[in-house]
């Protein structure tokens, strides 16, 4: 097959690049490079659960981009066409990379572990509004011990993910006396918990306080927020049975202060098991 010269465009190799790091040193002729560029960013759905590689993501990126780059550049009108060198090939590429990317996403989220973002201030002070948890997802990560926080589905229109702690599970008798929670006529003291209102609510009024007793039934837990007075749990929506649970929450990987718009770097990588 005979070659021919054609100049490599630099603008044509950062767009490669933009598309997917590693088409454009592909582009370049660098086959090798181009294929170790594909094929580590496929591995974030692994390591960009460990937070500070969200960062170091984004360093990654320029580079490959700023290397593709310069090489077309370099290349000039010097550049002998090589077989692999065809839109068809770049545009499959990239096809078969997005749907192995997919793939791979999806089953180490149900197989692994997931991310998720706390929008809210019911597990206060152990999550803060902006904090992001990983879940183990694996079988026995979803069989929670007391004291463990899952991560669990209620079925609401629509379906709903709460993150509450496990405080009960089947055949204990549970019951809350102004604000004090009791299992198997056992206070139980938890340095977790936080109360932010001193009133006392009557159990005719509302179950927030004065609750119980109940007994939880087999294969089921009753779960209650760290941040008992502005928690909607158990009290509320009652039980947590198993096959509604999807994890445990293991540790805090990014943290976000929303309202000083600042990383909170002494949260992050905090166990949570």
């Amino acid at each position: 097959m005979e070659t021919m010269n054609k100049p490599r465009k630099w603008w044509l190799a950062a767009l490669l690049s933009l598309l997917k790091p590693g088409l454009g040193h592909i582009y370049n002729g660098q086959a090798g490079k181009g294929a170790l560029d594909l094929l580590l960013p496929n591995c974030e759905n692994l390591k960009g659960f460990l937070g500070f590689f969200g960062l170091s993501a984004v360093g990654y990126y320029f580079f490959v981009f700023a290397d593709a780059v310069g090489t077309a550049r370099k290349f000039g009108a010097t550049y002998q066409l090589k077989p692999y060198n065809r839109g068809l090939v770049y545009l499959g590429l990239l096809l078969l990379l997005m749907f192995c990317n997919i793939a791979l996403a999806g089953y180490v989220k149900h197989n692994h572990v997931q991310a998720y973002k706390i929008p809210s201030a019911s597990n206060e002070p152990t999550l803060l509004i902006g904090d992001q948890v990983l879940a183990d997802r694996r079988v026995a990560a979803r069989l929670p011990r007391r004291g463990d926080l899952i991560v669990f589905e209620i079925s609401e229109n629509p379906p709903r993910d709460f993150i509450k702690r496990v405080v009960a599970a089947g055949g204990d008798r549970v019951e809350l006396r102004n604000k004090t929670l009791w299992v198997n006529d056992e206070v139980i003291e938890d340095s977790h918990v936080l109360h932010e209102e001193a009133t006392v609510l009557p159990a005719h009024q509302s179950p927030r306080d004065n609750f119980g007793p109940v007994t939880v039934p087999p294969g089921a837990y009753f779960v209650l927020g760290d941040n008992r007075d502005r928690s909607y749990d158990s009290r509320f929506f009652g039980f947590v049975e198993q096959a509604q649970i999807k994890g445990t929450v293991t540790a805090i990987y990014w943290s976000w202060d929303r309202e000083n718009a600042k990383i909170r770097w002494e949260r992050i990588g905090t166990k949570l098991f």
